[in-house]
């Protein structure tokens, strides 16, 4: 009886030592997301330890960039290079160390542990069997129910960490929330032109009659009082970022460029591109990001940026280890917010 009671004692004890991450989320499922099945123990999962930030640190990290940006302030334009940044603001080497010593303890190698150039993410690799045990929580794969082709583990459950772990960690990443997936392509009427709203500027039939009554960038130009740029500054840069398998084709940019009177190219793709993808009308977002951006703000140089997974970590992550990133970065990308 005594050695049960002990038994006992020390499980409770073993609990009372593993935080609750993230202990505001109490939803596990998604209504546009179908639980299918416990997923394969050897199956890899891959994620991302998010650390914390000192938050004196980061409130005068704050401070330091509205004061750089300020055309009043006489520290305009004196901008910080990524040591500079990672010096004032990167977790300590002793917090990135307790992550990555604790992912080492549960046999993870080294070569499928990542820590990112800012110091403040552990990219991992591991299988599913591994990451129930350590986060003592439960995988499963849930579908899209709009999108049946696409797949993504979520737990089911609560996830855990030591205290001397959660203490330097604010989250793991992709393990709770759900993508929010974007819609499908657009449906055009009967005589070829898009079904919706009607203008009644000029503006809005400016990029020929499959487009009109809609917003067109001459509509942008008008109503923001803007003009199109022929020139741009050396050194000025800008990107898109694009997800879920949101690729574009030269053809569509060439269409939209000759019918609205504008220029829309790209200068540099990171992350791949497919443009069969386009055939089937799987890269609306995608084309309508780069073209309004290019026509709004070409000839300046543009990079679209692309991540093949839901992601925005991942996607800072690329940005961040980029020697010279885009100086302008336009990203619209969320999560199902059912939690």
């Amino acid at each position: 009886m005594l050695f049960a009671a002990l038994i006992v004692a020390f499980a409770v004890v073993a609990r009372a030592a593993d935080v609750r991450m993230e202990p505001s989320v109490n939803v596990f499922s998604s209504a546009n997301w179908q639980k299918e099945k416990v997923i394969d123990e050897n199956e890899i999962l891959k994620t991302t330890f998010v650390l914390k930030h000192d938050q004196a640190a980061m409130a005068d990290f704050e401070k330091t960039l509205l004061d750089i940006t300020n055309p009043q302030s006489k520290n305009y334009a004196k901008w910080l290079t990524h040591e500079d940044i990672k010096a004032r603001i990167s977790p300590s080497a002793a917090a990135v160390k307790t992550v990555t010593d604790f992912l080492a303890s549960h046999g993870i190698p080294e070569k499928d542990i990542e820590v990112t150039s800012m110091g403040d993410m552990v990219h991992v690799a591991m299988p599913v069997k591994t990451a129930n045990q350590m986060l003592k929580t439960e995988f499963a794969l849930f579908r899209s129910v709009t999108q049946r082709n696409i797949a993504v583990p979520r737990v089911t459950k609560p996830y855990y960490l030591p205290s001397e772990v959660a203490d330097k960690v604010a989250l793991v990443a992709e393990l709770i929330r759900f993508p929010a997936l974007r819609k499908g392509a657009t449906i055009f009427g009967p005589e070829g032109k898009v079904k919706g709203k009607v203008g009644t500027d000029p503006e809005f039939d400016s990029c020929g009659t499959k487009c009109d009554d809609f917003t067109t960038p001459d509509v942008l130009k008008t109503a923001y009082k803007f003009n199109y740029l022929t020139t741009s500054v050396p050194g000025n840069s800008m990107s898109v970022a694009e997800f879920q398998y949101q690729y574009y084709d030269e053809p569509d940019l060439t269409a939209f460029g000759t019918a609205c009177g504008v220029t829309a190219t790209v200068e540099t793709t990171i992350g791949g591109n497919n443009p069969k993808i386009c055939e089937a009308g799987g890269c609306v977002e995608a084309l309508l990001d780069i073209e309004y951006i290019e026509a709004i703000a070409h000839p300046i140089p543009l990079t679209v940026i692309y991540s093949s997974t839901f992601s925005l970590l991942n996607w800072a992550s690329q940005v961040n280890t980029m020697a010279n990133p885009p100086l302008v970065h336009s990203v619209s990308y969320g999560n199902d917010e059912v939690q």
